[in-house]
């Protein structure tokens, strides 16, 4: 038997924490719906449901064109910011991945140096720090620069962040 406590003490500190730190971004006109629970600072896609209501859902492939998903939080007594999501069926802000967002996010893996290529893993919803010579890499749609290590700004949050900026797009060149 579950109970609401449970659920929340098994997702204590396990939510994805952010910041955006561009001072102009587009967002999405009325966001969109939440297909299942999604963490904010996440890649997500759009789509469209039955109803014609724009959707966003994980981010399926690294050949997909991303948006970042993070809805304002409204805080209550005595929560924490990593206590929070986007749930199932809610309405959240998009924000398109427009060259040169700057954003915070903790869900990361690999050693955060400024300078180093990353770009976002569907399969394990996180943003993969490497050298740019990650085998997804090259087909990627969106990738982004470390602009900031965790030493510059975990202070915010109590958890490791990465600050990423989101590089031009580049199109795919496949020759026949």
């Amino acid at each position: 038997m579950a109970t609401e406590k449970i659920k929340s003490f098994n997702n204590y500190e396990k939510h994805v924490v952010g910041n955006i730190n561009s001072w102009k971004i587009r967002t999405l006109a009325h966001g969109a719906k939440v297909t299942e629970d999604i963490d904010n600072f996440l890649i997500v896609e759009l789509g469209v449901n039955a109803e014609g209501q724009r959707t966003a859902s994980p981010l399926s492939a690294v050949t997909k064109k991303g948006y970042l998903i993070a809805s304002p939080e409204r805080r209550y007594m005595d929560e924490n910011l990593d206590e929070f999501y986007n749930g199932e069926g809610e309405m959240a802000r998009i924000i398109y991945l427009d060259e040169g967002l700057r954003f915070e996010t903790s869900a990361f893996s690999g050693e955060a140096v400024n300078g180093k290529s990353a770009h976002f893993d569907p399969a394990t919803k996180k943003f993969i720090v490497h050298d740019g010579d990650h085998e997804d890499y090259a087909q990627a749609i969106d990738k982004f620069l470390v602009v900031g290590s965790e030493d510059d700004v975990d202070y915010r949050f109590d958890v490791p962040v990465i600050r990423l900026e989101k590089l031009p797009f580049e199109p795919i060149v496949t020759t026949p």
